[in-house]
Order: structure tokens, then C-alpha cells, then sequence
């Protein structure tokens, strides 16, 4: 009897211990917060501008074609977002803004296109969270669960399932140490079809720019596990004193006139 009684509280005691050392959605927000540099240190970053080299691998005819591009991100508080592509000569040859009202595309400096509500919904929740994170989620309006712990390659990643204040969803794999995004399952709008198109997005390699923990490589794959989009940071610099006139709508260049030909002259009879 004593045997069992023994074999019981050891039991309870493991228990405990098992059921104290579960996280909770607030431990993994709070551990991501304090691996990026505290709740303080976050809120005092008032703008961000990252340059990237990026990627794109797209099908032409039996093949893949890569294309490298510079991209530049710059963000402003309190939700204005603007990813800048860049030609090799300097010119823009996209961009893709949210001014924290009205979002927008801009293509080789010739047509804007204004975005759709969902595109607008799904860049506004991007601004809201590429500073702070989950920092204060539930005041942003977003709903937050934890799922069972997954392991990826060796490493065991609490798993939160995101949406965010309009209805958009997320599936994150939060590395149970530092409680940085390692990889996300989202849905994003396709320009062309409208409709929403599975994307996976993977983080690596994060270091410490001026106290500001951030991924340097990031990796993007379609539902068919093909690499669409990749980009390695280069430079990162908060609190550069972006103005609001960053995000502002360009106007397209008036098309250049027509010359005039001269009249032909009439055949002699």
C-alpha cells in the first residue's frame, strides 16, 4: 500500500510539474516581446526602413527563371507600410503601399492600381504587427490560440493560430525558446484572381539590428511547397525619420505627345 501510495505522489508530482511547464498564449506573446527587445524598446521604434536583395523564381516555358531585384520596406507608425521593388537602374519597378487608410500599386511608374478591400484588410494587419508583433493583441482586436507544441527538424515550436480584427488567419510555429516566427501558413489575396491563395513563409536567421530583433532571410512558398520569393536584409535603420510623404500616391508621367509628321508632298502628274 505504501508502495502505491509512493508511486502515486510521485506521479501527481510529475504531473504538476508537466502541467505548470505548459504555456500559455500570453507566455508565448510575452517571450516573443522580450527576445525582440521589450515592450519599451518595441514602442519607441517610431519608423523602419530595411533593404533587401530579393528573388523571384517564376516558370517560363519548361524552365524556372530567377530574378534579382532590390526591395526596400519602409514602415511608419501608426499602420503605413510601403514595399518598394527596384529596376537595375535605380527606377521603381514596383510598389506596393498602404498609407494606414488606402492601399495602392504602382508598376513600372507607369499605372496605380487601387487595392481591393481584402488587399487593404490584409496590408493593414501587416503594418499593425511588423513592429510590436502580438504586443497588446487582444486591443488590436485579434484572437489568439494556442495548438499542440510541433516539432520541425529537431526543434519544438509552440504553434499559435492567428486572426487577425478582419477575419484574416494564420497558423505560426513560435521557437519554444525565444518565442520568434520561424514559419507561417497564411492567406493572402491574388492580384489577378482575387481570390485568397495559401502561402508559406519561413524566418531565419534573426540577429539584433540597433536592439531590434529581426528575421535576415525570408523564404516564400506557394500550397505546392515551390520557392516563389526570397530575400536576404541588408541594411536596417529605425528611427530614420521617414515622412508620411513616403506613402503618398504618385501620379503617372502624361504620356509623351505625338510627333507630327510632316504632309507628303503631292506626286507630280
Amino acid at each position: 500500500m505504501k508502495r502505491w501510495s509512493y508511486s502515486l505522489a510521485i506521479f501527481l508530482g510529475l504531473l504538476a510539474v508537466s502541467c505548470a511547464k505548459k504555456p500559455t498564449v500570453d507566455d508565448v506573446v510575452k517571450k516573443q516581446v522580450q527576445t525582440q527587445g521589450g515592450a519599451a524598446a518595441l514602442a519607441a521604434i517610431t519608423d523602419q526602413v530595411s533593404k533587401w536583395e530579393a528573388k523571384f523564381s517564376y516558370p517560363m516555358g519548361d524552365s524556372m527563371v530567377t530574378s534579382t531585384v532590390d526591395l526596400i520596406i519602409t514602415y511608419k507608425r501608426p499602420n503605413k507600410i510601403k514595399f518598394e521593388m527596384f529596376n537595375p537602374d535605380g527606377s521603381t519597378a514596383s510598389a506596393t503601399v498602404f498609407d494606414g487608410a488606402n492601399g495602392w500599386q504602382y508598376f513600372m511608374g507607369q499605372s496605380v492600381r487601387e487595392m481591393v478591400q481584402a488587399e487593404e484588410d490584409e496590408n493593414n494587419a501587416t503594418a499593425e504587427t511588423w513592429i510590436d508583433g502580438w504586443h497588446d493583441y487582444a486591443a488590436k482586436g485579434m484572437k489568439l490560440e494556442l495548438l499542440a507544441d510541433t516539432t520541425l527538424e529537431g526543434n519544438t515550436y509552440n504553434v499559435l493560430r492567428v486572426t487577425d480584427r478582419f477575419g484574416n488567419v494564420s497558423k505560426n510555429y513560435c521557437d519554444a525558446q525565444t518565442g520568434l516566427v520561424a514559419r507561417s501558413e497564411v492567406g493572402m489575396t491574388d492580384p489577378t484572381s482575387m481570390t485568397k491563395a495559401p502561402y508559406v513563409m519561413a524566418f531565419a536567421n534573426y540577429a539584433a539590428f540597433e536592439g531590434f530583433m529581426a528575421a535576415s532571410a525570408f523564404k516564400q512558398y506557394d500550397d505546392a511547397d515551390a520557392l516563389v520569393f526570397e530575400a536576404t536584409l541588408k541594411e536596417l535603420d529605425n528611427n530614420a525619420g521617414v515622412g508620411d510623404e513616403a506613402f503618398a500616391q504618385p501620379t503617372p508621367p502624361e504620356p509623351a505627345p505625338m510627333e507630327e509628321s510632316a504632309p507628303e508632298e503631292a506626286e507630280e502628274m
